[in-house]
């Protein structure tokens, strides 16, 4: 067998282990999705709209809900509006939080492999084994883990991070096809013709608009995914400001969306009236910088050496090594990968600082770890790229075989091997059966709750969401009188409800 044919049936071989492991990993998300059931802010999300009728009546109570968030919570008033319009409790039930839960995760996960795609078709990445192999690199990130159950499992969680996060990057890919379509071909008109330039004129203009507007819807959620969007974009004016030496109008116009309702949203007198509730003590910009910094070297610290994210980095270095060698990188791409190197910086930044902690909760923490992919998965092609620019023809092969067998020796070494995989555990307990018990017994018991109107109700539910593992699950405090208790008292028409069961 030749050097040839053999690397074809590798090449082979590798793209489809890499389809069945995107097959895998985000299947088990998908799959887990349709179990979720309503949990703590859900009910207080559905408070002010309990009752209401039609869709009319649902979008007043979503504008009036919106607004109260705004001036007394967050300046989130995207995300508190679609989480208001659309939560099951008010209209839908069980089925309908299944389809919310559902499309959460296709979009999620869609507007990652969008983006992850459009990059390296901008990076001029021809083989298709490459790119399905590096968008399974930047899934397993997501996947294998941590089960991220904020985002895939709690309504709320994907109502403020979740939706707005995918837009976001779903706004950035529309940003990166919009650039360079001046002579798009369409099937109809010739480019080269005045019709045709029109029709691809008009095509791009609409990719700008599209891009502002999921951007500005974006940017009206969580601090993290606020501040995270508006630095990618202007990363990316920057970019081709340099490249194509000027300021693109339109490429501006799209920043400005997302600034100005970043603006909107920091400007909410919620914010700080939340800042003085969560925050026991002062918090000024200093201990905001130094909070970020640990908080970025906990992130690395949980990726390279709590995950096995080495093997991820050098294996994406030696497909750099392979897929962009013998290229000059150029200067306006330096600059992009290091504004990206900076994203988890602008992601932490705004947390931490706006609510006056040390620390993120889970939630957040995926909008982390997904610009950490992006960010570092750039870093390690273009690392390869490099390295295979700067050596001699002689020493290339050499240095492929030594790179490869570190890896071999990394994987194997690692104590994050292949049984600490969270989407192979979670597909366990979905042939265990675990996600599917808890969502039977948790939909008889708040269906339940339709006989006992007027009552006071005791049940033995968990005290804490994480009971089921890499899962959320439905629980309650042992105080009736607690907002929590109470929102989902007036959900089912009880005088009252508390939890029976005590700490262990």
């Amino acid at each position: 067998m030749n050097l040839e044919k053999t690397k074809k049936i590798a090449s082979r071989a590798l793209l489809i282990l890499s389809v069945l492991a995107l097959i895998v990993m985000i299947g088990t998300v998908l799959v887990t999705s349709l179990y979720t059931v309503p949990i703590s802010d859900d009910y207080w999300y559905a408070r002010t709209g309990i009752g209401a009728k039609g869709l009319w009546h649902r979008l007043i109570v979503a504008v009036q809900f919106s607004y109260e968030i705004y001036v007394h919570h967050q300046g989130t008033y995207f995300t508190s509006f679609i989480g208001s319009l659309f939560n099951p409790l008010i209209h839908g039930g069980f089925p309908k939080l299944r389809v919310v839960m559902f499309i959460n995760a296709v979009m999620a996960f869609a507007s990652i492999l969008s983006f992850v795609y459009v990059a390296l078709g901008k990076l001029k990445v021809k083989s298709a084994t490459a790119k399905v192999f590096i968008l399974a690199a930047a899934t397993f990130v997501i996947t294998g883990f941590d089960a991220f159950q904020e985002i895939f499992y709690w309504f709320v969680g994907a109502c403020v991070y979740g939706f707005p996060m995918s837009l976001g990057m779903f706004a950035v890919t529309l940003l990166l096809l919009a650039n360079g379509r001046g002579t798009a071909h369409t099937p109809e008109l010739d480019a080269s013709t005045s019709e045709g330039k029109v029709a691809a004129a008009s095509k791009t203009k609409l990719l700008y608009i599209l891009s502002a507007i999921l951007g500005f819807c974006a940017v009206g959620a969580s601090l993290a995914i606020t501040g995270t969007v508006c630095w990618i974009v202007l990363s990316i004016v920057v970019f081709y400001a340099i490249k194509d030496k000027k300021l693109d109008r339109k490429n501006i116009s799209v920043f400005l969306a997302c600034f100005g309702g970043a603006l909107i949203n920091a400007a909410a007198p919620g914010n700080f009236i939340r800042l003085d509730l969560e925050s026991g003590e002062s918090f000024t910009l200093v201990d905001g910088i130094s909070n970020t910094w640990g908080y970025f070297i906990y992130a690395l610290k949980w990726l390279f050496l709590n995950k096995n994210y080495g093997c991820v980095f050098l294996a994406l270095i030696i497909t750099g090594f392979v897929v962009l060698g013998n290229r000059k990188i150029a200067r306006e791409y330096v600059i992009l990968s290091v504004m990206l190197l900076f994203t988890p910086f602008v992601t932490v930044f705004p947390v931490l600082m706006g609510y006056g902690v040390g620390w993120m909760p889970n939630r957040c923490f995926y909008i982390l770890i997904v610009v950490m992919d992006f960010a570092f998965g750039n870093l390690a092609l273009a690392v390869g790229a490099l390295l295979s620019d700067i050596l001699k023809e002689n020493f290339k092969k050499p240095a492929l075989i030594a790179l490869a067998a570190v890896l071999l020796v990394l994987f194997a070494a690692t104590p994050y091997n292949i049984r600490e995989y969270i989407f192979l555990k979670m597909d366990k307990q979905l042939v265990m059966g675990e996600f599917q018990e808890n969502y039977k017994n948790t939909k008889a018991m708040l269906d339940g709750f339709a006989d006992m109107e007027g009552e006071d109700v005791e049940v033995d539910v968990p005290l804490h969401p994480e009971e089921v593992r890499n899962f959320y699950c439905f629980y309650l405090t042992e105080d009736p009188t607690s907002d929590f208790n109470k929102d989902i008292a007036k959900a089912y028409g009880l005088n009252s409800i508390v939890n029976i069961r005590k700490e262990d």
